[in-house]
């Protein structure tokens, strides 16, 4: 293995460390809260409310008549159909659906699209809704108006059940498909008691093979796997309990399994500090197995139950990324060190031979985490599906994987996943274009960190150039437009030629093997873990070692690389975001400002009943040198929220967010608002809103970020979502304006400073 000269993208660029500073905080002090009293009203429909009735008892009717023609042990307790509003009408807004669901008995068990609802309801109670239609076509439209909103309603047909996947291979071919069936959700314990007998019973009626015990979400839905011929999928599809039939998901790592000769079971290790003052990560993954000289890198095991033996073949390679990082390969051929910046916790979660079944992996993620949640709250999951994700639905794991960071306050880091478009396209542009090249499951988690791979150096007979897009990663949009990946890191590079295929030595992702030899590899897999090290390196340094403010600090100061920078000065921000998110990770920005940059920090919490108004200094350090037409500061901002989430709604996963809207003073001293076009960056019921302005002429001052909260209605007014806040001044003036400086001096006392809040100090208010 050859020494290289590549600097690795995670490492500081030009900075000066005398000139490192912490960040400031931003206290109750500077939070004016203002009371809110919301309100929703709905506009009346303008439409032949008589013909329109009738259309809807029809459907009644229909549900009726199926009904009528089956025998199951919950008919004569629940009636489960469908329900569609208007396209421009949504079944969880609030105002209509109190009127429309509540009001009526009505339970929302699941939201198929934003305006179509799978419902359920006694058989009383659907008598009585069938009354207030008739009073409704009666009156045409004065009584009960609250059915002027619906457009349809019917039974859930069984296309609506199925997904794309197991439709195509449905028409492939006519063997048996393993298949997992998720039962109608928010149902009673004892209708799904006797639904799972009968549908037992059922399964051997079809030819049907049961796989396992019925599985369990979050929110207690079963889900069963089996075995089942096509035809038998068709017949179980038309249960009304049924609400939605799939193949099972598997999920795999990947590793190219190529050994090296350079040899590090005799290379000491170098600590800055100590071994015990390093933070930890736990790598779920086949086990870890390095080298004896390293054993003090690995700070615990843990094995899930059924793992007897395992590889240890992609575990030790992930946390060996995780523990030395990118430059990994320097450390060892040049320095003959090497320099850990993390421990690491072995959770063994796979035996590395088999493919894991979904329902098996969840639980072994489960049971870790709860487990290990009080030594670290990183987790690095590097395990994806080998399918692109559809936005039909969020895949159970990324579901549950939300459910486990909302509940424990975790986070886990996840790649966007492998594909092979490389071997077929010669091009990054027709590999994006390419559906197949969407990310794998869990990286449409909303809540984790979702990375992907970058190169670090040019190689001539790559299709990726310097700090590109590596030609295996995948990319986003996230489930339902959402931005995903969230950050890309140095993966590695791979091309071909004569038809065979290479890693490029300039550009791999170095790696430890389990037989204690250095490695080139390349992957997303090999991304993740440096993110995870990143995280848990900012934690370190943060009250309570917060990871959501870790996270949220390397969002706000990811960089953008040449490449990325092109895409955006060409207004391609859409494309930029698609392929790298928020841009690369970077731990020395994320950690201090500086003279010159700035940046405040807000942890919190809010509800809907009260907005905020959380204000940050504009120093006249910076104000000085306003300009017109020149660019002078660049405020960036960063918003990250923990709402609940809910898999049974559709595109309404997301149950809160919280707006933010920049207020600014200007040139003439009046309070202005200054929020990037199109809602660019603050997208609705997003998560995570990132944007940045750039100003020519301004004053200083007390700028301000206004907060609100949006709910859904299962969510009460006063429950509290909990939030960071990160705003950042930079200087663009070229004067070497002191901004940090100013803000000391000028808003002396008003902003706490980051190193100096004991831990016992929560950072929020």
């Amino acid at each position: 293995m050859s020494n290289n000269e590549d600097f690795p993208l995670d490492k500081p660029r030009d900075n000066n460390e005398e000139g490192k500073k912490s960040h400031f905080l931003i206290p109750d002090s500077e939070v004016k809260k203002i009371d809110y009293d919301p309100t929703s009203r709905q506009t009346p429909r303008d439409i032949n409310h008589l013909e329109h009735g009738k259309e809807l008892s029809e459907g009644l009717s229909t549900i009726k008549r199926k009904r009528s023609n089956i025998s199951t042990p919950i008919k004569d307790e629940v009636i489960i159909f469908k329900v569609e509003l208007n396209k421009n009408d949504k079944v969880d807004a609030r105002g209509g659906y109190e009127r429309l669901f509540l009001s009526n008995n009505l339970q929302v068990n699941a939201i198929q699209k934003s305006n179509v609802a799978i419902v359920s309801s006694t058989p009383i109670d659907f008598d009585r809704f069938e009354v207030k239609l008739s009073r409704y076509v009666e009156s045409q439209g004065r009584d009960s108006d609250f059915f002027q909103y619906i457009d349809k309603i019917g039974v859930v047909d069984k296309e609506d059940k199925q997904s794309s996947d197991l439709t195509d291979e449905i028409e492939k071919d006519g063997f048996k498909k393993d298949v997992q069936i998720t039962l109608v959700p928010n149902l009673q314990k004892g209708i799904y008691n006797k639904m799972l007998d009968y549908l037992r019973e059922e399964l051997k009626k079809v030819d049907g093979e049961l796989i396992d015990e019925p599985f369990f979400l979050s929110d207690e839905t079963p889900v069963l796997r089996a075995f089942l011929p096509s035809s038998g999928i068709d017949l179980l599809s038309d249960q009304e309990i049924i609400y939605r039939m799939e193949l099972t998901p598997f999920y795999t790592s990947e590793s190219s399994k190529r050994t090296e000769k350079t040899d590090i079971r005799n290379i000491p290790l170098r600590y800055e500090n100590g071994n015990e003052d390093l933070p930890i990560i736990c790598i779920l993954d086949d086990g870890i197995r390095l080298p004896s000289n390293l054993d003090e890198c690995v700070a615990g095991y843990w094995v899930a139950d059924g793992i007897t033996d395992f590889t240890a073949e992609h575990g030790t390679k992930v946390a060996s990324r995780a523990i030395f990082g990118d430059n990994l390969d320097k450390s060892v051929l040049e320095n003959g060190v090497l320099c850990p910046k993390v421990r690491v916790i072995d959770a063994v979660i796979s035996d590395g031979l088999s493919m894991i079944p979904e329902p098996v992996l969840i639980e072994r993620i489960r049971k870790a985490v709860e487990t290990i949640k009080d030594t670290t709250k990183i987790f690095n999951l590097s395990f994806n599906s080998r399918r692109p994700i559809k936005d039909e639905k969020i895949s159970n794991l990324a579901y549950e994987l939300d459910c486990l960071m909302e509940k424990y306050g975790v986070v886990f880091v996840v790649p966007t996943g492998n594909h092979s478009l490389w071997q077929t396209y010669d091009n990054l542009t027709d590999i994006i274009d390419d559906e197949e090249a969407r990310i794998s499951a869990p990286g449409e988690s909303f809540l984790g960190l979702t990375v992907g791979s970058i190169t670090r150096e040019n190689h001539p007979l790559s299709i990726s150039g310097a700090e590109e897009l590596s030609p295996f990663s995948r990319v986003g949009l996230g489930f339902c437009g959402t931005s995903k990946p969230d950050l890309t890191y140095p993966g590695g590079n791979i091309f071909i030629n004569e038809n065979k295929h290479f890693i490029a030595g300039n550009s791999a992702a170095y790696v430890i093997n389990k037989d204690g030899y250095l490695e080139a590899e390349f992957g997303t897999s090999f991304s993740a873990p440096i993110a995870a090290a990143d995280l848990a390196i900012l934690s370190q340094d943060i009250p309570q070692k917060n990871p959501m403010v870790a996270k949220a600090l390397l969002l706000h100061h990811a960089e953008l690389s040449t490449s990325m920078f092109n895409l955006q000065i060409n207004q391609q921000e859409d494309v930029c975001e698609q392929l790298y998110g928020k841009g690369v990770g970077n731990s020395y920005n994320s950690k201090y400002s500086q003279s010159g940059r700035a940046t405040f920090i807000r942890a919190g919490k809010m509800s809907r009943l009260v907005k905020e108004r959380v204000q940050f200094y504009m120093p006249t350090t910076i104000s000085m040198y306003s300009k017109r037409k020149a660019s002078i500061a660049n405020v960036k901002v960063t918003c990250l929220c923990l709402p609940p989430v809910n898999s049974n709604k559709g595109y309404e996963y997301l149950r809160a967010y919280i707006d933010t809207s920049f207020h600014c003073i200007n040139s003439n001293g009046t309070e202005v608002t200054r929020n990037p076009q199109n809602k660019q960056g603050r997208e609705k019921w997003h998560n995570i809103h990132h944007f940045s302005q750039v100003f020519s002429t301004f004053n200083p001052g007390d700028w301000q970020i206004w907060l609100q909260l949006f709910s859904k209605p299962e969510i009460a007014n006063d429950a509290e979502i909990e939030y960071v806040l990160i705003v950042t001044i930079e200087d663009l003036s070229g004067n070497n304006a002191d901004i940090y400086g100013g803000i000391e001096t000028e808003a002396f006392g008003r902003f706490h400073v980051l190193n100096e809040v004991s831990e016992e100090v929560e950072v929020e208010g």
